[in-house]
């Protein structure tokens, strides 16, 4: 077969580039790829984050053609061109944000291959009347659509219930280096105490992702001996709510780190915890929790989403009610000082099992054979 995909990718930094990078070398084993990328993801103004370029040392790659400008109708035609030119059987976007939905429709009208969407997300997380508009204006081209949660499912299915949707987990991300690093290795490249009780907070911060909440809790954990909160990541957007939790919580227990952390670097913070923690508001799925089951670390993470999907309660990680700052402490709590920080690895490599690469490829080409019968 051959699949087009449209997805950001290498010189572009985050999950989305990466996730479409290992998903085009699986697909790559059976199947004929083009990768088609942008030569402008985000104008300068739209972007909140320092830089949307990936500045590692170690690139996470696929080889791809830089055709599309997000602002730029005549290269969305271009790469319709690219992709017909190439003979594409299928053609795969990958969609987060509805700010790409224009130029996704218009790709997908130009071409005569059938149409699919992995949505990372159906419904961002800042959404308004305008961007449910924008993002229906792009699902209204597809013939089918992969998701990573039920609820997403359930709401494509809402306007689309006679399309072909399936649905599959976030794949491990096992795409960093050194996920196997001792933990007093990783400890002491980042200057940890090898005696102390570690959560981690990774990923863009922002108020949906609830840091607030796990330092409310962090507040009520001073009886545990050399607890540290370790939250890595970019502040996106207003910081107010951020600095005001912060001054609440005891200043040797906290430390941030404000900043989007190269590749080769990933794998230390994750190797380096005790624990992951994940207080989100709301989600989809997340590409933390495959980071950590990576690393092997377990997790806490809040029943939201398709968050509970990727978590064995009790084997794999803990999950807490979302906005519950005292069960958040609790869990932590006992994960500390009654079970000894039990290693949870059992649980984790089901879970890897389920979470393989090969695995979401066949899914996605199952789909895609359900939309070619479909649309005969």
């Amino acid at each position: 077969m051959r699949i087009a995909f449209v997805a950001p990718g290498h010189p572009y930094r985050g999950g989305i580039a990466h996730f479409a990078a290992r998903l085009a070398q699986q697909m790559s084993a059976n199947d004929d790829v083009l990768q088609v990328n942008f030569t402008r993801l985000y104008p300068d103004f739209l972007f909140p984050g320092k830089t949307q370029y990936d500045e590692s040392a170690q690139q996470i790659t696929f080889p791809s053609e830089r055709l599309i400008d997000s602002l730029n109708p005549l290269s969305w035609k271009r790469a319709a061109s690219r992709i017909k030119e190439w003979k594409a059987d299928a053609l795969v976007f990958h969609y987060w944000h509805p700010f790409f939905a224009p130029a996704y429709r218009v790709i997908a009208n130009s071409i005569d291959s059938t149409s699919l969407m992995i949505c990372h997300n159906v419904t961002s997380h800042e959404s308004g009347l305008v961007q449910s508009k924008l993002a229906k204006l792009a699902f209204g081209a597809m013939d089918g659509f992969l998701v990573h949660a039920k609820q997403e499912e359930n709401e494509i299915r809402q306007s689309f219930p006679h399309s072909p949707i399936s649905c599959a987990f976030h794949p491990l991300y096992d795409v960093f280096p050194n996920t196997n690093i001792e933990r007093s290795d990783a400890r002491a490249a980042l200057q940890i105490d090898e005696k102390a009780a570690v959560v981690l907070y990774f990923g863009l911060i922002r108020p949906y992702k609830g840091v607030d909440i796990l330092l409310e809790a962090a507040s009520r954990l001073g009886d545990i001996p050399n607890l540290r909160i370790i939250i890595v990541g970019e502040v996106y957007g207003d910081r107010a709510y951020l600095d005001q939790a912060l001054q609440k919580t005891p200043r040797w227990m906290v430390t941030l780190i404000d900043k989007y952390i190269p590749n080769e670097e990933v794998a230390k913070y994750f190797r380096a915890a005790n624990i992951v923690a994940l207080p989100y508001r709301s989600a989809t799925q997340s590409g933390i929790i495959p980071i950590a089951y990576a690393c092997n670390q377990p997790v806490i993470a809040t029943r939201v989403g398709g968050l509970p999907d990727a978590i064995i309660d009790g084997e794999s990680g803990y999950l807490i009610d979302p906005e519950n700052p005292v069960q958040l402490a609790k869990t932590i709590h006992r994960y500390f000082s009654e079970l000894g920080a039990p290693d949870m690895s059992e649980g984790i490599a089901k879970m890897r099992e389920r979470l393989g690469w090969g695995r979401y490829a066949e899914i996605l080409r199952s789909l895609i054979q359900e939309a070619f019968n479909h649309a005969d």
